[in-house]
């Protein structure tokens, strides 16, 4: 997997190829360069923490016109899976 470029879901991407599993798979790959795994619970909840004020710069930049609401929900649905991609890291025991 490219870690330079962000896997779309398929609601985004339009072609049904990309998994929950593989958009977590992606971000924990980050995550574990530096050192982190998501499936530790403070970095995770940091991450959605993180990820939820990309939200919000998101809902700024379209109040402000800055994008449109297509532009602005497509990015959105990123945020909101990057949320999400602590969720489907796999757990091991």
């Amino acid at each position: 997997m490219d870690n330079t470029v962000v896997p779309l879901r398929p609601t985004l991407a339009g072609d049904g190829s990309t998994t929950d599993q593989q958009v977590a798979a992606w971000w924990e790959s980050m995550f574990s360069k530096m050192g982190h795994t998501l499936t530790d619970e403070s970095t995770a909840e940091v991450h959605r923490i993180t990820a939820a004020a990309f939200g919000l710069l998101i809902d700024g930049a379209r109040a402000s016109g800055v994008l449109d609401d297509s532009q602005a929900s497509y990015l959105s649905g990123l945020a909101v899976e990057a949320i999400r991609a602590p969720d489907f890291v796999p757990r091991t025991k």
